[in-house]
């Protein structure tokens, strides 16, 4: 079956929660208690009705509300249900370019040991969220009763060192946290070297101001930015040239980088949060807000839903104001102004975490480097075409740009386009390369056609293997001897080419292997020819950067001389295929230490 989008599912089977955490942003929310008749149909017909129309959950994990507050057999069928997604879509899932993740719940831990033998049976992750230093844990994440919960959580936290699958703990810092730095300190220090619980995939959270907060209480108050960046420091400077030193670069702010939701353009278009009645929320902080609900499975179309996903953060995006310092920003481009919640929530109009991401993105430019001040005025009016229209209008009353209403005309789309040209059909196949890196198989999709593409971490110990079907020599060529397959190695670092002055990856090298030296080269397997390039990739190495994606092109001379030609016989093609179109795989390089 060919999926048209992989998603992101978070399942949320109780809204319920036995904690009454004082920061909590879902308010009265959590006394609501679970249909249980409802749980296990709900996911279920979820997962059907987004499988048929094409959307693959590649991540399906559980939250809340408290998951853990569900009965041992409703959970044992919960995991069951996502063990069988897993089992029957796990190699479509790495297809697409992403791992299989193991089933992963959120907790606050209380009923942890409860549920073990349920846990260790389906080997679930766990992450569980906690307040440091415990004291405070003590005064603001008491139960419904509001009697205290440490005894039971330091009893839990102890009980997870043990646990032998996937674990992690979270904690989300107010001013009380803040004010209590040292002893968060050495909560830290303890928890990881005391008792034995590994600290090393730890995730540090920063609370937010929201009318649904209720009870608010001294000390759950939101930092402001410069706060956030002192905190940080001093975490830094407790933690470097420590064992924890990795951690705290990769792990512990990992929330405040563009690898997550927060940092997206527009998240709509592939998180997803169901509750148990069917409603379809962007994640557990929008469920609190029918402003960022995009249907219910029960009553609305799959379609739709996914489609509202986009259009409703589009939305709310362009209801609210931006600051002006946003459109001057270098870094515009990796926060994208932050979570559209928090900042609809607490009025702010930046990112909450602004000069903390700005410090983060400083102590790491190879991985993130600045715009240009040319580009960012450009990224900013791209960013604003989408997400406030009238910023746009405000700083540029005369239009700016024409494009001709013929181009979303059906016959002028891409996907036409190609159908209509043989050799472009044979440019866009999905069957001309694959690459086997350590045995495991990965066909390669063109880069502009794909919704997800393969990402892989390699080293100087990985085998990495091309796949070239035998014919692809003759495609778009009568002169096979002199055609050749042309590799292109692109980095993520930003540079501007040409006239255009785009902002785009930098080029590292061009490889290209005539035909009879390749078929002399490689063997024969099956329809393809397997060429070993791991010297090619090796012999480059001092080319890749640490956390820097590295992206690398197949085409062969005749194919790209065509792709080219063709740009400048048809307009409509050119403004859809301005960016590479071949097939194409991103990779990591890692240094191993001895």
């Amino acid at each position: 079956m060919e999926f048209q989008k992989v998603i992101h599912l978070l399942y949320v089977p109780t809204k319920y929660c036995n904690m009454n955490c004082k920061y909590c942003y879902l308010g009265e929310m959590t006394e609501s208690k679970p249909e249980p008749d409802k749980i296990l149909g709900t996911l279920d017909t979820a997962l059907a009705q987004l499988l048929d129309h094409g959307y693959l959950p590649f991540n399906l994990s559980f939250h809340g509300g408290e998951v853990t507050t569900l009965p041992s057999h409703i959970l044992d069928s919960l995991f069951a249900t996502a063990a069988r997604h897993y089992a029957m879509y796990g190699e479509q899932i790495k297809s697409q370019g992403f791992q299989v993740n193991p089933l992963h719940i959120k907790t606050n831990l209380l009923n942890f040991q409860k549920h073990w033998d349920i846990f260790i049976k389906h080997h679930i992750s766990i992450s569980g969220s906690v307040d440091l230093p415990l004291r405070l844990h003590e005064q603001f994440r008491r139960d419904k009763k509001g009697l205290s919960t440490l005894k039971r959580i330091q009893d839990n936290l102890k009980a997870l060192t043990a646990y032998p699958y996937n674990k992690k703990i979270s904690c989300v810092v107010t001013r009380a946290h803040f004010e209590a730095v040292d002893e968060f300190i050495d909560a830290v220090k303890y928890l990881h070297y005391d008792i034995g619980l590994d600290m090393s995939r730890f995730n540090i959270m920063f609370g937010f101001d929201s009318a649904k907060q209720r009870n608010k209480i001294a000390g759950t108050e939101m930092l402001n930015d410069a706060e956030q960046v002192k905190f940080y420091r001093a975490i830094k400077k407790a933690f470097i040239r420590t064992p924890l030193e990795n951690a705290f670069k990769t792990e512990w702010f990992k929330e405040f980088t563009p690898d997550f939701c927060c940092s997206s353009v527009n998240c709509g278009g592939k998180f997803f949060l169901l509750q148990s009645n069917g409603s379809v929320f962007s994640c557990p902080r929008g469920q609190s807000s029918e402003d960022y609900c995009y249907g219910n499975i029960y009553k609305d179309d799959i379609e739709t839903i996914i489609s509202n996903g986009w259009s409703n953060i589009e939305r709310n995006e362009n209801c609210m104001a931006i600051d002006d310092e946003c459109e001057r920003c270098e870094y515009i481009h990796y926060c994208n102004l932050g979570c559209t919640f928090v900042r609809q929530e607490s009025g702010l109009k930046k990112s909450y975490t602004c000069l903390l991401q700005k410090e983060l993105y400083r102590n790491n430019p190879n991985r993130y480097p600045p715009l240009t001040v040319e580009n960012i005025s450009r990224y900013a009016q791209q960013f604003f075409l989408s997400n406030n229209i009238q910023r746009l209008q405000d700083f540029h009353v005369e239009k700016q740009h024409f494009v001709t209403p013929e181009l979303s005309l059906e016959s002028n789309w891409l996907s036409e386009i190609i159908h209509r040209d043989a050799n472009l059909r044979a440019l866009y196949s999905d069957d001309l390369f694959f690459l086997r890196v350590n045995g495991v198989n990965y066909r390669l999709h063109s880069a502009i056609l794909k919704n997800a593409g393969h990402i892989e971490v390699l080293d100087a110990e990985s085998e990495v293997l091309l796949g070239v079907r035998k014919d692809i020599f003759g495609l778009a060529c009568n002169d096979e001897v002199n055609n050749y397959l042309h590799l292109m190695l692109l980095r993520d670092t930003a540079v501007v080419y040409g006239d255009e002055q785009r902002f785009k990856q930098e080029h590292i090298f061009d490889y290209s292997l005539y035909k009879n030296a390749f078929m002399a080269a490689s063997w024969v397997e099956g329809k393809y020819a397997l060429l070993d390039i791991t010297p090619l990739l090796v012999s480059h190495a001092q080319f890749y950067l640490d956390g820097v994606k590295n992206n690398l092109f197949f085409t062969t001379k005749a194919l790209r001389k065509y792709h080219y030609g063709k740009q400048k016989k048809n307009a409509f093609y050119h403004i859809q295929a301005i960016n590479l179109p071949f097939q194409n795989i991103d990779f990591f390089w890692e240094r191993r230490k001895y």
